[in-house]
């Protein structure tokens, strides 16, 4: 573990972000989230050599990031991490802006509706409609971080198009299984607020339906770049996500960061910096394909 990704762990103990919380106080993180959510989305970010635009598709706004020069009417999709609650976060929009610098094409940035405003069923009818969108504009590479990652999975499980994905620990089974349960070592992800979520989040849908839990799902000839970190709950099950699938005929190549936490990817660390080489490389490979 390099020095940088001590200190994040240091401060993410010392936040107590994974410790238990009541469902009482679950409900008001949740009423908090969709305020900030609604700020969120009134303006767009900045960053330099990415032009970023706004737009609005069936009342759901979403961002574009726009590189200097665009290589392909091929585009990527990236639906951020946000355990069905939060916004999105600065370091996600900043890790789209730069797949759109180093890949050269367009990055797509829904802004979904999250609990309480939505739940699985409605949100998956309208990102999967969204996709189809995008899809006549070119190929789609579809990424996602967190419960993002497992929505883009989730997308390219009832899509047959969708071929290639990049899923930075992915949210791969709404009820986290025993052994997920067992890893104490997560300093980012709190079991009780995922548990609280999860039971809103699927609304009397099956905790085995693909679209909540994507682990369920068939991925036989599809291009799959899976991350996990060592030291958090999802990793169980992106193992176990990397055993099934590669034998049921998907190709997925997993990279599991040493002694890392949930999403290290888009941490300011040497290992978070050394994954998002390997994300542009693929998408690269994806897009183009060959690492350009």
């Amino acid at each position: 573990m390099s020095a940088a990704s001590g200190i994040i762990e240091c401060f993410l103990r010392l936040s107590g972000a994974s410790k238990p919380v009541s469902q009482k106080t679950f409900y008001k993180m949740m009423r908090r989230s969709a305020v900030k959510n609604k700020r969120s989305e009134k303006r767009a970010p900045r960053f330099l050599g990415v032009r970023v635009e706004k737009e609005v598709y069936c009342g759901m706004p979403y961002f574009v990031f726009v590189p200097r020069e665009v290589d392909t009417a091929k585009c990527v999709m990236y639906l951020h991490g946000s355990g069905y609650v939060n916004a999105y976060r600065r370091a996600q929009v900043k890790f789209a802006a730069r797949i759109a610098k180093n890949t050269h094409a367009k990055v797509y940035f829904p802004l979904y509706a999250k609990l309480p405003f939505s739940s699985a069923v409605p949100c998956f009818a309208l990102l999967n409609n969204y996709y189809a969108f995008l899809k006549k504009k070119g190929e789609v590479c579809l990424v996602g971080d967190s419960s993002g990652a497992a929505l883009a999975l989730s997308l390219a499980a009832e899509h047959p198009s969708a071929k290639k994905v990049v899923a930075i620990s992915p949210w791969l089974r709404l009820s986290i299984g025993e052994e997920g349960r067992k890893v104490k070592s997560d300093k980012m992800l709190s079991l009780s607020k995922l548990d609280y979520a999860a039971a809103l989040w699927r609304e009397g849908t099956s905790e085995t339906d693909v679209r909540v839990s994507p682990i369920y799902g068939e991925y036989a000839g599809k291009n799959i770049l899976l991350f996990a970190g060592e030291k958090e709950v999802f990793r169980p099950d992106a193992q176990t996500f990397f055993r099934e699938k590669s034998k049921s005929g998907a190709t997925v190549t997993y990279v599991e960061g040493q002694a890392q936490q949930h999403c290290f990817p888009l941490m300011a660390t040497p290992e978070g910096a050394q994954a998002q080489k390997e994300v542009f490389n693929k998408i690269r490979a994806y897009l183009y394909g060959a690492a350009k």
